[in-house]
C-alpha cells in the first residue's frame, strides 16, 4: 500500500499539465511587432505539447528581457514593459503593453580604410555611400550592412587579405546614443594569374569563350564564382570547381586552375502524368549533349495523351559568351483533338537565341503548315512566319517561388504575299508573379493578353487563334471553351485574349500548402472581351520537381456550371 502511493504521487507531480497560453502585445506595429513575436518564446512555444504550467510561468519571467533584445536592433534600448499573467492552471492568458520610449540615435561615425585600398576608386565610392550617419536614428541591420559592403568592396578590387582591426558599435542608453568605429586594414592587392582549364572532348576555345576572368584582372571572387556558374549552365559538365593556386602566386599573380568533369554525352528521359486538360500522359526524351568538339547539341521529345501529342526535335549551336547564346533549328508535329474536329501541324523553324542585358531575346522564323477538320470540313493553311520574343525571369527559387517575377512578350506575322494563306500580326504577352505576406502567406497573381490584326479572320488556322479555359487559364471551364462560336455554336476561337489571375496560397506545413484563387477571363473579337470568372479553392504538394495541384473551380457565368477538378503540376511561376 505504501508502494502504491509513492508511486502515485511519483505521477502527479513529474506529469505536466497540459497549458494553453493566448498572448498579447499592445502599444508595437510593423517589424517591432514583427520581431518581438518571433523572439518571444512564451508565444513562438505556445502550441508545444509539454507546455505545463512550470514552463508557463518561466517564460512569463523572462518575457519582458525577450521583448528588449527584439526592439534594441531598433535603436529601442529604454522601453517600458507592462506585464500580466492571469489563469491557470490549463488556461493562461499573457498580456505585454510596450511604451517604446525614445529611440537611439547615431552620435559619431568614424569608418577609415588602411593600406592599399586607402585611394581605390571603388572604395572611397563605397565610403560615401555607407547606409550610417551622424543623426540617424540607430537600426543594427544598418550598421551590419555596413561592415559587409565595405569588406565586400575591397574583396571584388582584390584586397583578398582585408580584415577589420576594429568593428565596433557602442550604445549608450541612458543617453540614446551610439557610436560607430570600423577600421580596415586592406593589405596587398592581388590579380588574376595565369588560367589553365581541365576538360575533355570540346575544343578549347570553345570553353574560354565563357570564362569571365581575364589575367591581369583584380582577383574579384564574384567574377570567378560567376564564371563556374556560366561553365555549369552550359550543360557540358558534371561539376566545375575553381582552385585558385594562393601558394604559387608570383609578384601577386594568383594561377587559377579549373576542374572539369564531363557529363554523359546522352541522356534518356522517360515519364508519366495526368492533367485535366490533356487526360493521362506520357513522354520520352533525348538528349545529345555534345555531338563534337564546337559543342553542338540535339534534343528530342514525344508527348502522347488523348487531347494533345507532340514530337518536336532540335538542333542547337552554341554562339557568343553566354550559356543561352545559341542558333537553333526545329523540327516538330503536333496533333490535337479539338471539340468539333482535330488540328495537324508540322513546324519547320529557325531562331537565334541571344540574352542583351537581362532579357532573353529570340528571332525566329517557322514555317507552318496546319491541317483542319472541323465539322468534317478540312482546310489546309501555309506560314512563314518570323516573330521576336522576349523572356525574362527573376526568382528566389525556380522550382519553388515564393518572391519572383515571369514576363514574356511575343510579335510575329505573316503575309499572303509571302508564301503563306493568311496576313496578320499577332502581340502575346504574359506577367507572373509571387509576393510573400507573411512567413506562411503567399500571393500569386497572373495576367495574359494578346491580340491579333488581320484583314481576314478566317484565314487563321486554329494555332493562331485564342482560346481560354482549362488548368492554366480561367479554371472551372474545360479546356478552350471560352471563345466566340459560330452558327453551330462551335467556339472558333478570337481575335483578342485577357486573362486575369489571383491565389492566395498558405503553406501547413513544410510541404503542403492550402489555396483559394479567382480567375477571371475571355476571349473575343472585340479589344475588350466579355469576362467570366471562376472561383475555387485547393490544395498543393511540394514535390521535388515541382509543385502537385488539385483544385476545385467552380465557373461565375456561361454554359459550364457545377464544381470542375483541376489536377497539374507547376514548375517556378
Amino acid at each position: 500500500m505504501k508502494m502504491r502511493s509513492l508511486a502515485l504521487l511519483f505521477f502527479v507531480v513529474t506529469t505536466p499539465a497540459w497549458a494553453d497560453v493566448d498572448v498579447k502585445i499592445s502599444g508595437l506595429e510593423g517589424e517591432e511587432l514583427a520581431n518581438v513575436e518571433q523572439r518571444l518564446a512564451i508565444k513562438t512555444l505556445a502550441n508545444r505539447d509539454d507546455f505545463d504550467q512550470l514552463l508557463v510561468e518561466r517564460l512569463h519571467q523572462q518575457s519582458e528581457n525577450d521583448i528588449r533584445s527584439a526592439l534594441q536592433p531598433f535603436g529601442y534600448y529604454t522601453p517600458v514593459i507592462t506585464s500580466a499573467l492571469s489563469g491557470g492552471p490549463k488556461k493562461w492568458k499573457a498580456s505585454y503593453d510596450v511604451q517604446l520610449g525614445p529611440r537611439t540615435r547615431i552620435r559619431k561615425v568614424d569608418i577609415a580604410v588602411d593600406g592599399e585600398a586607402a585611394d581605390f576608386p571603388a572604395i572611397r565610392e563605397r565610403l560615401a555611400k555607407m547606409p550610417v550617419h551622424e543623426g540617424d536614428a540607430l537600426l543594427h541591420n544598418n550598421y551590419e550592412i555596413a561592415k559587409a559592403q565595405l569588406l565586400q568592396a575591397a574583396y571584388a578590387g582584390g584586397f583578398l587579405d582585408a580584415r577589420y582591426t576594429t568593428s565596433e558599435l557602442r550604445v549608450e542608453p541612458e543617453v540614446q546614443a551610439a557610436d560607430i568605429e570600423l577600421k580596415l586594414s586592406s593589405g596587398p592587392r592581388f590579380f588574376i594569374g595565369p588560367i589553365r582549364i581541365e576538360q575533355e572532348g570540346l575544343d578549347p576555345a570553345l570553353v574560354a569563350r565563357y570564362i569571365t576572368i581575364r589575367e591581369g584582372e583584380p582577383f574579384d571572387p564574384q567574377k570567378v564564382l560567376k564564371t563556374q556558374f556560366a561553365l555549369t549552365d552550359l550543360g557540358y559538365f558534371q561539376t566545375v570547381s575553381i582552385e585558385p593556386l594562393r601558394k604559387e602566386e608570383v609578384n601577386r599573380h594568383i594561377p587559377i586552375v579549373i576542374h572539369t568533369s564531363p557529363r554523359p554525352k546522352a541522356r534518356y528521359q522517360f515519364g508519366g502524368g495526368y492533367g485535366t486538360d490533356t487526360g493521362p500522359r506520357i513522354s520520352a526524351g533525348l538528349d545529345l549533349r555534345r555531338l563534337n568538339d564546337d559543342g553542338h547539341k540535339f534534343s528530342s521529345t514525344l508527348r502522347l495523351s488523348k487531347i494533345q501529342s507532340a514530337l518536336t526535335n532540335e538542333y542547337r549551336i552554341p554562339l557568343g559568351s553566354s550559356p543561352i547564346d545559341s542558333l537553333s533549328f526545329t523540327a516538330a508535329a503536333a496533333y490535337e483533338v479539338l471539340p468539333d474536329g482535330d488540328d495537324t501541324k508540322y513546324t519547320f523553324g529557325a531562331s537565334l537565341n541571344r540574352s542583351p542585358g537581362k532579357w532573353q531575346r529570340r528571332i525566329y522564323f517557322d514555317l507552318i503548315h496546319e491541317r483542319t477538320n472541323l465539322d468534317d470540313a478540312p482546310t489546309a493553311s501555309n506560314l512563314f512566319m518570323p516573330g521576336i520574343s522576349f523572356t525574362r525571369g527573376e526568382y528566389d527559387d525556380p522550382i519553388h517561388t515564393r518572391r519572383g517575377w515571369f514576363g514574356f512578350i511575343d510579335v510575329h506575322g505573316a503575309d499572303k504575299k509571302a508564301f503563306s494563306t493568311a496576313t496578320f500580326v499577332q502581340v502575346h504577352g504574359i506577367l507572373r508573379g509571387a509576393y510573400p505576406l507573411g512567413s506562411r502567406f503567399t500571393l500569386f497573381a497572373r495576367a495574359e493578353m494578346g491580340a491579333s490584326f488581320t484583314p481576314d479572320f478566317q484565314d487563321l488556322p486554329p494555332s493562331q487563334r485564342y482560346f481560354a479555359g482549362g488548368d492554366q487559364s480561367v479554371r472551372g471551364y474545360s479546356y478552350q471553351s471560352i471563345g466566340p462560336r459560330n452558327m453551330a455554336g462551335d467556339v472558333v476561337g478570337g481575335k483578342y485574349l485577357s486573362v486575369f489571375s489571383i491565389e492566395p496560397d498558405y503553406r501547413v506545413t513544410q510541404n503542403w500548402s492550402a489555396a483559394v484563387f479567382y480567375d477571371l477571363g475571355g476571349v473575343d473579337d472585340d479589344p475588350a472581351p466579355k469576362l467570366l470568372g471562376g472561383v475555387g479553392a485547393g490544395v498543393r504538394y511540394r514535390a521535388p520537381f515541382g509543385e502537385v495541384r488539385v483544385d476545385l473551380a467552380h465557373p461565375l457565368q456561361g454554359d459550364d456550371s457545377g464544381v470542375r477538378l483541376h489536377i497539374g503540376v507547376r514548375v517556378g511561376l
